[in-house]
């Protein structure tokens, strides 16, 4: 049957990937936004993936008609947004597309990354419906030659707290891959990050979804 089938590649595919951490809040506070000026660019990454970084300005500078008549919301959006980042990444002719936002967690670099286009089919419209843009973060390394890391954080060391009851976080486990959401403020996710930085356990960013970012022309 298709259903068995469907459910069969699902735990398949759960056991072949990393999970990243999805929140329907962002893990940031506004007092904590960082501009990262490093990060602006066009780079590959070690997935064969081709991205580019401009600032939220840019990107609704780049894609508006005439700029000189934006309207309220777009002024607000700015306003909001001015120490955002657009991020497109292509992978396979498959472009997606991000707004980012950079934050500090003591004398790390976080990012906050919600999805706010992708490929999709009409054929495929009434299922696109029922997706949340939700939010998730990675942690900001930088390597040598301007390259740039990007670890996601992951279910497994945050279930594993859950699990041993060391987290007290507000979360739920929905839908028929069991996906872990965060449903806490953010502030509470905020202070959780500051907790999970300055922990002692280990290895916690092992299982984490990576990539490298190589600038072009490196």
């Amino acid at each position: 049957m298709k259903i068995l089938k469907f459910f069969g590649v699902v735990i398949l595919l759960l056991s072949l990937q990393a999970c990243i951490v999805k929140s329907i809040q962002p893990f940031y506070v506004s007092e904590a936004v960082s501009f990262e000026k490093s990060l602006l660019g066009k780079f590959t990454d070690n997935k064969q993936g081709e991205w580019e970084i401009m600032s939220f300005k840019e990107a609704f500078e780049k894609d508006s008609s005439n700029p000189s008549k934006y309207s309220k919301d777009d002024l607000e959006a700015l306003e909001k947004y001015k120490q955002a980042y657009v991020v497109n990444k292509v992978k396979k002719e498959k472009e997606a597309a991000f707004l980012v936002v950079p934050f500090k967690v003591y004398n790390e670099t976080f990012l906050d990354f919600t999805p706010i286009a992708f490929d999709d089919s009409e054929s495929n419209s009434l299922a696109m419906q029922h997706l949340l843009k939700t939010h998730s973060v990675a942690k900001m390394n930088k390597l040598e030659n301007n390259a740039i890391q990007l670890q996601w954080l992951d279910e497994k060391p945050i279930s594993e707290l859950f699990n041993k009851s060391q987290l007290k976080l507000k979360h739920e486990t929905v839908g028929v891959d069991e996906t872990l959401v965060l449903t806490a403020t953010s502030n509470e996710l905020y202070q959780f990050l500051q907790k999970f930085v300055k922990s002692d356990i280990e290895d916690k960013w092992k299982d984490s979804e990576t990539y490298n970012l190589t600038p072009l022309g490196n």
